[in-house]
């Protein structure tokens, strides 16, 4: 009789502790977190809940700020030895989450790595993952290796592996090494060949070394290749090329830009700006006139083409409050990434802050 009513009890609380955890699921799917989140610990607490109810409840935990609490939960689960391959890589892949979110990567990564060799996984997230950790570290080679194992799997391709080289040679040439720099850099290359953003980067390095032909070089691909990158690479090159009295060559080079873009907006305007600077106002004003024709809605073409007007007319306290407008229209609200908020005033494609790959825009709200 007390064996029976024993096995009754314990039937009685395996029933309410699936119950309980079916409960939990639901309010997951109805997006009611604080509600299962109690049900979770209802399963759990009731005794016989699945292994997936602790995982879970130590997930919730760990969003809901107790990271330590999670990791409790989920280091507890690491000595059964009756879990399936999909809860032991959950397992893992939620313990090296609550070690990066109690700011432990060393720890995380290395959590990542051993569900990877024990449990032969191939999900290029889980490389990812260990490449964030990695990156927070400050190892940007074991990163980098991460990321080329996601690369293996499908996860990412060439052109982010080469934008986080970008990334490393970037901390390098804070670091003044430009010569380790420029060998970052050009690996990358050979993983997308034509990345603006390297080339970008190649040419700030060669200026540093002394190279400038070099540097006007790397501009001038970067140029053509990118509109995004077009202001930051014809700026750096207007620099250089009118300290050496090289004009002819900047008019070129906005040329070459405005065959490749069909009337790219910088190109043609730094070429308006360019003749207005060499007194040849007739030419920038019909370039402009040109341009605002096919392109109605380039305010920047509109103010630099009554600037030009307004410069016949000699009204002189109207020249100089629209070409300060010019320069205000110049200005842009910073680069943001979406994921982590990272600020940049120049475009980004990979985030030296959280790791992540075309996360940054200026589509947001001040």
């Amino acid at each position: 009789m007390g064996i029976r009513m024993f096995w009754l009890r314990k039937k009685d609380k395996d029933s309410s502790s699936q119950q309980s955890y079916i409960t939990a699921l639901k309010r997951m799917i109805d997006d009611n977190q604080e509600s299962a989140f109690l049900a979770l610990q209802d399963a759990v607490k009731s005794g016989g809940a699945p292994t997936d109810a602790y995982i879970r409840l130590g997930s919730l935990l760990r969003e809901r700020g107790d990271a330590g609490k999670a990791v409790q939960i989920h280091q507890s689960l690491t000595v059964k030895t009756n879990l399936s391959k999909n809860e032991k890589i959950e397992l893992f892949l939620n313990l090296a989450e609550d070690y990066a979110h109690l700011g432990n990567s060393e720890r995380s990564a290395r959590t990542l790595e051993t569900a990877v060799k024990t449990l032969n996984i191939k999900d290029p997230a889980v490389f990812i993952k260990i490449g964030k950790q990695y990156h927070v570290l400050g190892q940007t080679e074991k990163a980098y290796e991460a990321l080329k194992d996601a690369k293996r799997y499908g996860g990412i391709g060439d052109r982010e592996l080469a934008l986080y080289l970008g990334s490393s040679a970037e901390q390098l040439i804070e670091r003044e090494d430009t010569k380790e720099a420029k060998k970052v850099l050009q690996r990358a290359l050979k993983h997308d060949a034509d990345s603006a953003p390297i080339l970008l980067m190649l040419g700030d390095v060669a200026e540093l070394q002394g190279d400038i032909d070099e540097a006007i070089v790397k501009w001038r691909q970067a140029a053509v290749l990118s509109p995004q990158l077009a202001d930051t690479a014809l700026h750096k090159l207007e620099r250089v090329l009118y300290d050496k009295g090289r004009f002819g060559e900047i008019e070129k080079i906005y040329e070459d830009i405005r065959t490749a873009r069909g009337g790219d907006e910088t190109a043609s305007l730094a070429t308006a700006a360019l003749y207005k600077k060499q007194g040849r106002t007739e030419d920038a004003i019909q370039l402009l006139e040109e341009y605002i024709t096919v392109y109605p809605g380039s305010a920047r073409g509109r103010l630099l083409l009554i600037s030009l007007y307004a410069k016949y007319r000699d009204p002189d306290a109207l020249e100089r409050f629209l070409d300060d407008s010019i320069k205000q229209s110049w200005e842009r609200k910073p680069f943001v990434c979406q994921s982590c908020q990272f600020q940049s005033e120049s475009m980004r494609w990979h985030c030296p802050r959280c790791n992540a790959f075309d996360t940054f825009s200026t589509d947001y709200e001040i």
